[in-house]
């Protein structure tokens, strides 16, 4: 009967299965028939007569909203190239706008992290202690935390251990509004009092209003982030979260009231995974950053990156979670849709993907501006690349294609800035030679990793693989980008600078004017492993 309300027959059956409904949830709607007669309408619209899920379904499996869907089809329409960066000029007249918020920051943020930063460090470590007590007791390795009734126990104690660190960080996040609205609002009073660029900004803005935070989610990145940094490092960068995020992220990064806010579209892809395939690294790409535990060698590796980032898996029922992403003196609150994960008849074919050069999901990830602890709003994702249509030599690689809101000004734009998109681009043009690394080790072994390893030459637009490939070549390049940068910074500043500028000319050609020699091009086979 149950099955027929459904118009579908039971479970068991091949109809059901192709529409991928829950046995639990056939089983409860049999329950409810035979007390009440009826089906519940929710479940029986979880279902279309021709087998698709509803879209309401979809977006509240994946943690969506529907105005934020819009805004990215509308992007997806342009049929952009999502393999490169996008042109992005910087407007040198921001730069008054720039010293203004730095100026105002050092004034507002040091005395306020003097008066709350130890002592919400102090309340965040027991609640540390315990998430990794918890991750201790875990089996090596563990993917998916159970929440059962000892999770739910614990998390109980997490929550009252974490309501003095709460109430601290209200009063942080109260502060900051104050002083947003006090130094913005006096900045655009006297420079801007354009309200037409303030309504434009807020257009912007308005697609990445939404995301959801759940305080179990928290704890469960928490505990793989204690057993991969440790206690006080996690609590450390937790109270930074905290304390320091919301000034970055309103005051800094997204700050109508003193930019013109614009979305820029930034992009990075490793090189390639050709020779391990799409599926394994896949496989191992989630292995190394959703798992909970870890075998304790990788455990110990991935506490020396510089960024560590850990997307729980979802529990039954969604498809999206909570993460943490650890920069040793920060963690970042992120909203991560699975492309793996199943429930309620959704699946990986149901996750929108904007980015054109997508050869299979792994995450997206939500920065929301409603998130306060992340520094950065707009849309990421992470997948598995086909590189095209300008960077076919990195098949196979990730990719990790970023729309965030910004402004063109130098601090916002410069990839040797302080921080904005164009920082965070050049710093995963380093960091994914890391990760390749590491899926190459777990996969193939550390000795075949080793010799496929190989660097980015980082640079605005297009940023093409260094020509060496091994890590013996890596040693011999490091000394000679580090002469050559020396060399440079001597061009400068010194008095002969006509002969250091031949004397740089001559020497290696890693230089960010021209490109570097490409370890591969579009015609050519990915390198095979160097016979030593």
């Amino acid at each position: 009967t149950a099955c027929k309300s459904l118009q579908s027959p039971c479970s068991a059956c091949s109809p059901c299965q192709a529409r991928s409904i829950p046995a639990l949830e056939i089983a409860a709607l049999s329950r409810q028939i035979a007390c009440t007669g009826s089906p519940r309408p929710i479940m029986a619209a979880q279902v279309a007569p021709d087998g698709q899920v509803p879209e309401a379904v979809v977006r509240r499996v994946n943690g969506e909203h529907k105005h934020t869907n819009a805004h990215a089809r509308d992007i997806k329409s342009r049929g952009d190239d999502t393999s490169i960066d996008e042109p992005w000029e910087v407007d040198p007249k921001l730069a008054f706008n720039d010293s203004y918020v730095m100026f105002t920051t050092k004034m507002y943020l040091y005395p306020k992290l003097a008066l709350l930063w130890l002592p919400t460090f102090l309340l965040t470590l027991p609640y540390a202690s315990l998430a990794h007590t918890y991750g201790s007791c875990l089996p090596v390795p563990t993917d998916h935390v159970r929440r059962g009734a000892g999770f739910h126990a614990s998390l109980l104690v997490a929550r009252l251990l974490l309501i003095p660190t709460f109430v601290l960080g209200l009063v942080s996040l109260v502060l900051d509004y104050v002083f947003y609205y006090l130094f913005g609002g006096l900045f655009f009073l006297l420079f801007v009092r354009d309200l037409k660029q303030y309504r434009a900004s807020q257009k912007v803005i308005a697609p990445y209003r939404g995301g959801t935070i759940l305080v179990e989610d928290i704890f469960v990145a928490s505990i793989g982030q204690c057993l991969r940094n440790g206690t006080m490092e996690h609590a450390l960068s937790f109270t930074t979260m905290l304390t320091v995020m919301p000034w970055v992220k309103y005051y800094i990064n997204a700050n109508p009231l003193i930019y013109p806010l614009k979305e820029r579209f930034v992009q990075q892809i490793s090189t390639s995974w050709h020779d391990l395939g799409p599926d394994v690294a896949h496989e191992k790409v989630r292995e190394i950053i959703s798992r909970s535990r870890q075998e304790g060698r990788l455990a110990k590796r991935m506490d020396m990156w510089r960024f560590c980032p850990h997307y729980p898996y979802p529990p039954p029922g969604r498809r999206w979670a909570n993460g943490l992403q650890a920069g040793n003196i920060f963690t970042l609150l992120t909203h991560v849709t699975h492309g793996v994960a199943e429930a309620r008849g959704v699946t990986e074919k149901d996750q929108f993907v904007l980015s054109n050069c997508t050869e299979r999901p792994v995450w997206r990830v939500m920065l929301w501006y409603s998130n306060p602890y992340h520094f950065l709003s707009g849309w990421v994702e992470a997948s598995i690349t086909n590189g095209e249509p300008s960077q076919k030599d990195k098949v196979f690689g990730g990719e990790h294609p970023m729309w965030l809101v910004t402004a063109p000004s130098p601090l916002l734009s410069n990839r040797d800035s302080l921080t904005g998109p164009g920082v965070i681009d050049a710093f995963f043009d380093s960091w994914l030679p890391v990760i390749a690394n590491e899926v190459r080790r777990l996969a193939r072994g550390a000795e075949y990793a080793a010799s496929m390893h190989q660097e980015v030459v980082s640079k605005d637009g297009l940023s093409r693989p260094a020509a060496s490939v091994g890590m013996d070549k890596l040693s011999e390049d490091a000394e000679k980008i580090d002469a050559h940068r020396e060399l440079r910074a001597a061009a400068k500043k010194s008095k002969t600078a006509r002969i250091l500028k031949k004397a740089l000319a001559k020497s290696i050609a890693f230089s960010a004017d021209p490109d570097p020699p490409a370890a591969a091009t579009e015609s050519s086979t990915p390198r095979a492993p160097h016979p030593n």
